[in-house]
């Protein structure tokens, strides 16, 4: 049972590592976007994960820097582990305490400490930095992993090496060196996953660097390029293991190749084989017979089961009672043993303790009275003993008296019965032996009585084992004769009447025969020459003959002693010139950009660098205040941010104003004629694209949301940015099941508030509508009290909104319009009753807020009312899409795929959405739309290429795969219209995107900006967190 516990802990502990794994390795297969369901077989992601060049450069720089840090990592710990087994070991054990810290210290401490100690030195943040982070927290790995091996190096080998006359660097180089190597490169392969792995401190020393970790963090979706990247890394690492083994074996196998070669024993097995076969075939001629096997599978079922019988009685191991007797023997014989010592020993302490008193008496002994002292407790202890073993004795001997008196007893009794019958008689016989049993016992004490016993069972048992043995030989002979029959070579014709014609064919049968075995003798005698060769060739190789003192061969060839260190050393500076060149050529750059994770697609940013011959530095971030605060560290030359961090960075003046006469692909409202731009190459560059427009027009929707937030009270955000993206928050309902069913309950939840503005019962309720005048924020608290499960979008600003919404028509308390502006008194106000709200909603166990994970959770239909951006509520609920310029590029198994979806989709006919437009008496509640825009920092370095950039992202063609990629939308009208239907020359991109592509602004407002009390509101919002069950 215990075996069966451990060997259930150990297979549980194997599938909570690998079972992840596996499944992460299957996943990067499918063709799908989502991970809850395996669409179809494909290499798609592959595909993907080859042509996203920003995902490629940040593995670059993980690489590079894990290489370089590690590098100087080993250098740094090495020296530190030299030179702390020099100084004292109090001091030393000292200075690895100090050396640990990073070790137990939280990884965020330690890379905020190391941000202000860059900060303070004035060192830029960039490569150096992250590298020298890399360094701080490698360094303690590799001490702790090569110290104690430096500890365990024999001081007389270095005092050996100096004796011959080495100096300091010899002694280190050849001979603590070479002690070290298997703990250095234990130490380089942790430094280097170390280095590779890091997120935390990579994220706040990092700058302009981004690696894998952070780049997969600041990812607004995890697509499944991150399983396929995921994939290789496992199959890299599963190969250097393989690789690494084959090369340890290999090298195992030649040492005891040697080994064997010097020992005379190599292929000495092979070797005796073939001798075997050629002493066989001469016999065989001699005698003109041979064995041949019979094909009767009952005698070699027989034979075979007599074999292992045989051999399992001849292995000693196998047979458990023959074991605890010999086992059963050696302890009594200690115990014996033991006895016997002790008066040994008391006698030797007894004559020693004479011998020294003697010696004191004619000379006096230093310390005589402690050596007194100390052989009297010796003679105490073993004379305590010796006294026992007597005692033992003497009761012993009384003990036998005693029996002996009961034996007399029983005997005298026995005489005086008159005429006593069998059994009364066997009754006494049987009491009288049994006290004379005991006597025995005694007289020759119990340990030895029990090893007597013991020896003469282990002999009966051997003896009966030999018999069955010689038994199951004989019996084993018997039938191999049976399957191995030795038969003269004519004796198929030994049967037979003999005639001249027989007699001439029975000779010729033996001729032929001998020349079989002739021919297999040459064969034979042949391989074993061939192989003597190889090992007298292989014995010369390893083992040189010196034929003479004045000749010395020279087998010992430098490159063949150091081929190892020739091929590792080889690889390293390779690899090390590989990563510095592929870093080196991707970090060359002219442009320096920071997005959003996932907001460009795979190889538009190759397309531009193709386009102009140029290198760009596409960096990555989470959130409006991380790229915030990474202004103050590293200069970008593009930015996009929120509509409410645009407003941020211009009134703190760290944005340039957009030039809109050098954007030629759009037309910026209320300018009605471009003038000429300050560049030429951009002036006289025909920006026509393939449906034959120049400009493009901002939808109407997206103006009148960007004109609501103002820059220093006169100014547009359009002055200052570029759309890049937007959309709106809206409400998400799961009407239908995974099969297509209705879900009743929640459509009655819906119809009691008159939600629907067609409910005919006889229609599908999938092709139902939402009534957004009906609609208000206020039904996700009645729902989280129906008790329907409700995925809310866990950004604070958006859940204060709700609240917001359903009590004061506002967005939030910032807004910058007359009739909604508010005093410092009255944004307190309004904000600590919509946390009184808040706090309400979110107490209910059913109510959860959700991150970018939100839409894996709609994809897999596990909700009942959703909170979601428009673009992911698409992503989440649409079929993979492909336009109709990558049709030629899709594979036919990836188009049945597609068109299976398109024909068993039920997304679009199972979620309703729509955005609150209730009406109160006093305000109409609406939404947030947000919009993330393209900006100029004050320190770009070069605006025309950033001008150039504006103009290639707008391009039609672009802005299409910009929208399939992150599912949100842009500012072209024109694009617009065709993804919805309005073209009449395109048929439109279908459901979902017909219904959610545009965001409602009817009633809808964007976020405003006050430090102040946004600051206020996300501590509030962490207050209601930190006490949600």
């Amino acid at each position: 049972m215990k075996k069966l516990i451990k060997s259930c802990y150990f297979l549980i502990i194997m599938l909570i590592i690998y079972v992840p794994i596996a499944t992460m390795i299957f996943l990067s297969f499918n063709s799908g976007r989502n991970v809850d369901d395996f669409t179809d077989f494909s290499f798609k992601w592959y595909k993907y994960l080859i042509e996203y060049s920003p995902f490629i450069k940040s593995i670059t720089v993980s690489l590079f820097v894990a290489m370089i840090s590690t590098v100087i990592s080993i250098i740094i710990g090495v020296m530190a582990c030299y030179g702390l087994t020099r100084i004292r070991k109090r001091t030393a054990n000292r200075w690895v305490r100090v050396a640990n810290i990073p070790l137990i210290n939280a990884d965020v401490i330690t890379a905020v400490s190391l941000m202000i100690i860059f900060v303070l030195a004035g060192i830029k943040f960039g490569i150096v930095t992250l590298i020298a982070a890399h360094v701080s927290f490698n360094v303690p790995y590799v001490i702790v992993t090569v110290l104690p091996f430096m500890n365990r190096i024999d001081k007389n080998l270095i005092d050996a090496s100096r004796d011959l006359g080495g100096t300091q660097r010899q002694t280190f180089f050849k001979v603590i060196l070479p002690i070290l190597l298997p703990s250095i490169i234990t130490a380089t392969a942790i430094s280097f996953a170390m280095s590779f792995d890091d997120f935390i401190i990579s994220y706040f020393t990092g700058g302009d660097q981004t690696n894998v970790s952070t780049f997969i963090y600041t990812a607004k979706k995890i697509t499944p390029y991150i399983n396929a990247f995921g994939t290789i890394l496992v199959v890299t690492i599963v190969l250097i293991i393989l690789i690494w083994n084959a090369i340890q074996i290999t090298t195992q196998s030649i040492k005891e190749n040697k080994l064997k070669i010097k020992n005379g024993t190599y292929k000495l097995k092979e070797k005796s084989n073939l001798e075997k076969k050629i002493i066989y075939y001469k016999k065989c001629i001699e005698t003109k017979s041979q064995i041949i096997v019979s094909l009767n599978l009952f005698y070699w079922f027989k034979y075979k089961f007599l074999q292992l019988q045989y051999k399992r009685l001849s292995n000693k191991n196998l047979n458990t009672k023959i074991s605890k007797l010999e086992w059963k023997k050696e302890i009594l014989l200690e115990k014996i043993n033991s006895d016997r010592k002790a008066q040994s020993v008391l006698a030797k302490y007894e004559a020693k303790k004479e011998q020294i008193i003697s010696k004191n008496k004619n000379k006096k002994i230093q310390n005589f009275d402690l050596l007194i002292q100390s052989i009297d407790k010796k003679i105490v202890k073993f004379q305590q003993k010796v006294d026992l073993i007597q005692e033992q004795k003497i009761e012993s001997q009384k003990a036998i008296e005693q029996l002996q008196k009961d034996i007399e007893i029983y005997k005298e009794d026995l005489s005086k019965e008159k005429n006593p019958n069998k059994k009364l008689t066997d009754w006494y016989n049987a009491k009288i032996n049994e006290l004379n049993a005991q006597i025995i016992i005694l007289k020759e004490g119990k340990n030895n009585y029990k090893l007597k016993q013991t020896i003469d069972k282990l002999g009966e048992l051997k003896n009966k084992i030999e018999n069955r043995m010689l038994s199951k030989y004989n019996d084993l002979q018997v039938w191999k004769r049976k399957v191995k029959k030795i038969v003269s070579f004519g004796h198929r014709f030994d049967t037979k009447e003999s005639s001249n014609n027989l007699s001439i064919k029975k000779e010729q049968l033996i001729e032929n025969k001998i020349n079989k075995y002739t021919s297999l003798i040459e064969t034979t005698q042949l391989k074993l020459d061939r192989l003597e060769n190889k090992v007298s060739n292989k014995k010369e190789k390893y083992f040189p003959e010196v034929i003479s003192e004045e000749v010395v061969v020279k087998n010992n060839i430098w490159i063949k002693r150091n081929w190892r260190k020739i091929l590792m050393s080889t690889s390293v500076l390779a690899a090390f010139s590989l990563f510095t060149t592929a870093y080196i050529l991707n970090n060359s750059y002219d442009l320096i950009i920071g997005n959003w994770g996932s907001y460009i697609a795979p190889g538009v940013i190759e397309g531009f660098e193709k386009q102009e011959g140029i290198k760009i530095n596409y960096q990555q971030y989470d959130s409006n205040e991380s790229l915030y605060n990474k202004t103050y560290t590293f200069d970008y030359d593009i930015m996009v941010p929120s509509e409410y961090m645009v407003k941020k960075l211009a009134e703190e003046d760290k944005l340039q104003k957009i030039d809109y006469n050098c954007i030629k692909k759009v037309n910026k409202p209320g300018v009605e004629e471009k003038g000429a731009c300050q560049f030429e190459s951009i002036e006289q560059k025909d920006y026509k694209d393939s449906n034959g427009v120049t400009a493009y027009t901002i939808m109407d929707g997206l103006q009148n949301i960007l004109d609501k937030t103002k820059i220093n009270v006169d100014e547009s955000i359009l002055d200052y940015s570029v759309n890049w993206f937007w959309g709106d928050v809206r409400m998400a309902f799961n009407i239908g099941t995974d099969d297509g069913n209705p879900r009743t309950e929640l459509i009655n939840f819906m119809k009691e508030r008159d939600l629907f503005l067609n409910s005919n019962e006889e229609e599908d309720p999938f092709k139902w509508e939402i009534n957004p005048e009906k609609l208000s924020w206020n039904i996700l608290w009645e729902a989280a009290d129906a008790g329907f499960d409700l995925k809310l979008n866990e950004d604070p600003k958006n859940v204060f909104m709700y609240a917001f919404e359903k009590m004061y028509g506002l967005v939030d308390v910032n807004s910058t319009e007359e009739s909604e502006k508010q005093n410092s008194a009255q944004k307190e106000e309004k904000i600590d009753a919509a946390a009184v709200e808040i706090s309400k909603l979110l107490n209910h166990s059913n109510v959860g807020l959700y991150g970018d994970n939100i839409m894996d959770a709609v994809h897999a239909k596990n909700y009942d009312i959703a909170v979601i951006y428009n673009g992911d509520l698409i992503w989440a609920t649409a079929p993979d899409f492909s336009s109709d310029d990558d049709d030629d590029d899709t594979s036919s198994d990836e188009q049945a795929t597609i068109n299976k979806i398109d024909e068993e989709d039920e997304w679009v006919y199972t979620t309703l959405s729509a955005t609150p437009q209730f009406k109160h008496d006093d305000f109409k509640e609406g939404t947030n739309v947000w919009s993330d825009n393209l900006v100029f920092s004050k320190t770009n370095k070069n605006l025309e290429l950033s001008y150039k950039f504006i103009n290639y992202m707008n391009d039609y063609d672009i802005q299409k795969k910009q929208v399939e990629e992150a599912t949100a939308a842009v500012l072209s009208e024109e694009l617009k219209d065709e993804i919805i239907g309005n073209d009449e020359n395109k048929e439109g991109w279908g459901d979902p995107w017909t219904q959610w592509y545009e965001p409602i602004t009817q009633n809808a407002k964007p976020f405003g900006f006050d430090k102040k009390w946004d600051n206020y509101l996300v501590d509030k919002f962490n207050q209601i967190i930190s006490t949600k069950h």
